[in-house]
């Protein structure tokens, strides 16, 4: 009964996604991590070139093996892949405590999925979140065990408009908070943009794809695109992996070791 419910959810929130805005809330609806055969995300791309002389590239590409999520790889520009690997538990004795592993599971009350997440480096714990995702609305609650820092980000509809609020540091006596909003093209439901107050940060675009949907988010520094795929009922994601370069190791950056499952530094705050 649990996963027939998650799997009316995910469809439900999929079937929504025909507008720009409604697809970037798919995205960030996390709907696709433990639920089999759902719509999921298949890879994400990021360029930023704030100068000539300063270019910033990753690409992130995500496994699944029996049509749930197994493993994602993290390729910075400059330095060798990062492997992050994926347990649909909550138990612990599953680890191997080498490299990047990530615990999920989730549970069900009412029409509200709760799912939960630990992810650990070399055995040790360096992050947990507590995501919950109801009939267009979606949250986060990101806990950093080292630094003690905890940052709540939630997603909802005010009318066509998708807001995004996030709360950082809310235990701390001076919380900070940020607020974006994406605001569909009128006549266009494939052009959103972002705005900041009444400040314009980027555009975006959804496109519709053979197998699925994208989403991209720029401006003229500046490119993220997210690329989901929509499997067909009782079917796999799984493509062919890369071959494995020769190359000799390069030392990794800490940062890679910290970004989350979409791609985004520990929840950094928006400058």
């Amino acid at each position: 009964m649990k996963k027939v419910l998650l799997g009316l959810l995910a469809f439900a929130g999929f079937a929504t996604a025909n507008t720009c805005t409604k697809a970037f809330y798919e995205i960030h609806a996390f709907n696709f991590l433990t639920i089999k055969d759902s719509p999921h995300l298949d890879s994400i791309y990021y360029r930023e070139q704030p100068n000539p002389e300063e270019l910033h590239e990753w690409y992130q590409k995500y496994y699944y093996q029996d049509g749930l999520i197994q493993r994602s790889v993290f390729k910075f520009r400059d330095n060798d892949p990062v492997e992050n690997r994926f347990y649909l538990t909550a138990d612990e004795s599953v680890l191997t405590k080498t490299g990047r592993e990530l615990l999920l599971s989730d549970s069900v009350a009412g029409d509200t999925v709760y799912f939960f997440q630990k992810m650990y480096n070399d055995g040790k714990l360096v992050q947990t979140v507590v995501h919950k995702t109801a009939d267009l609305y979606a949250s986060e609650d990101d806990y950093d065990p080292t630094s003690g820092r905890r940052t709540f980000a939630e997603y909802y509809f005010q009318n066509d408009t998708l807001v995004s609020k996030t709360l950082y540091d809310y235990t701390a006596g001076t919380p900070t908070t940020a607020t974006i909003y994406y605001v569909g093209e009128p006549g266009d439901e494939y052009k959103c943009a972002e705005y900041m107050g009444d400040s314009l940060t980027n555009n975006i675009t959804y496109k519709k794809m053979t197998t699925g949907f994208s989403v991209a988010i720029f401006n003229d520094t500046y490119l993220r695109e997210y690329i989901m795929e929509v499997p067909e009922t009782h079917t796999t994601a799984l493509k062919k992996q890369p071959a494995q370069s020769n190359r000799r190791p390069v030392k990794i950056s800490p940062r890679a070791r910290y970004f989350d499952l979409l791609g985004r530094y520990k929840r950094a705050k928006i400058k």
